[in-house]
């Protein structure tokens, strides 16, 4: 999906699904933190977002951390069985979620084709926090809605989600 149109797929399927949200738009930002620090929103969790897969199969997997928080590869890996996760080569991410670094978000599951539906690892601290955001598949912009209206979506995409973290 090109910038707008991506922007508008999301956006249209959570008005469809009746999932209030809010959309800003900005600068492009590419990191976490530069994100965190052009799209501050009071009360709201800065999330990452990681395409990797098992380093021993061709299984891939999102990952959404706390923005600040490390990713534990062999941690995580853990939680579905593997030895130890890898990132996620950018062709592969196109190939499957059509979105680039930068731009990776639980939204980019609206692009996912084919028969292989990658789960969602979510780190406990994003699935509790009242609000999150993340890019709508285009870092020029930011969705911030409440963790429920996150559920829901997962919930309307029929989506495996395994929370993970203490």
């Amino acid at each position: 999906m090109c910038t707008d149109s991506a922007i508008y797929a999301v956006t249209q399927f959570l008005t469809d699904i009746g999932v209030p949200f809010e959309l800003l738009r900005h600068a492009p930002v590419v990191t976490t933190e530069e994100s965190r620090q052009v799209i501050h929103v009071e009360g709201c969790m800065s999330c990452k977002s990681l395409y990797v897969k098992d380093k021993k199969s061709d299984r891939y997997y999102l990952v959404v951390l706390p923005f600040d928080k490390r990713a534990d590869m062999r941690g995580l890996a853990s939680y579905v069985g593997c030895a130890k996760f890898e990132f996620a080569t950018e062709d592969k991410l196109y190939e499957d979620l059509h979105v680039h670094r930068g731009s990776v978000s639980p939204f980019a599951f609206l692009n996912e084709h084919g028969e292989y539906r990658a789960p969602l690892l979510i780190d406990r601290e994003v699935w509790t926090a009242p609000k999150v955001k993340f890019h709508p598949c285009d870092n020029t912009a930011t969705v911030i809605l409440s963790s429920d209206g996150l559920k829901k979506f997962l919930s309307e995409i029929n989506k495996q989600v395994i929370v993970v973290g203490g």
